[in-house]
């Protein structure tokens, strides 16, 4: 008896451990708010092989705004504000995401709204474009710290 619930503390302390291993941050600037902001533009990252660019901007687009992405050479006259990203993977018999943030600044002033991201710690087996919805949720959340 004695041996079952060790072994059960010591499953249960393993399990506490393991649930902590991602997490998602928000952080929006002092007196910024995305409030009233519409038209956002997805700045393409060469570097993406996973299309977060097109990810993104879907998921805005989803939750009623204008999102277009592309080169910021091309970004549309009306936007408001430009969107950035910087992702990381690892590869264990395929790919895991274990890292995505993603900046809003304002096109005008080039400061920035708010930033989250995602840090993983071991992969999960979460897809990609789920994480980019909770990710964007958090940005568009007013209480966004």
């Amino acid at each position: 008896m004695k041996f079952f619930s060790v072994r059960l503390l010591a499953l249960l302390g393993l399990a506490l451990l393991l649930g902590g291993c991602a997490s998602f941050d928000a952080h929006l600037e002092r007196g910024r708010s995305l409030a009233g902001v519409e038209r956002f533009f997805v700045v393409s990252n060469l570097n993406d092989n996973h299309a977060f660019d097109q990810q993104i901007a879907a998921a805005l687009r989803a939750r009623g705004l204008t999102a277009e992405v592309g080169p910021l050479t091309m970004m549309p006259d009306k936007t408001q504000a430009v969107v950035t990203f910087q992702d990381r993977w690892t590869w264990d018999f395929s790919d895991h995401l274990v890292f995505l943030k993603i900046n809003v600044r304002d096109t005008r002033s080039d400061q920035s709204f708010a930033t989250v991201s995602f840090d993983a710690r071991i992969p999960l087996r979460e897809s990609p474009a789920a994480i980019v919805g909770k990710l964007v949720d958090r940005l568009l959340s007013p209480a966004a710290k």
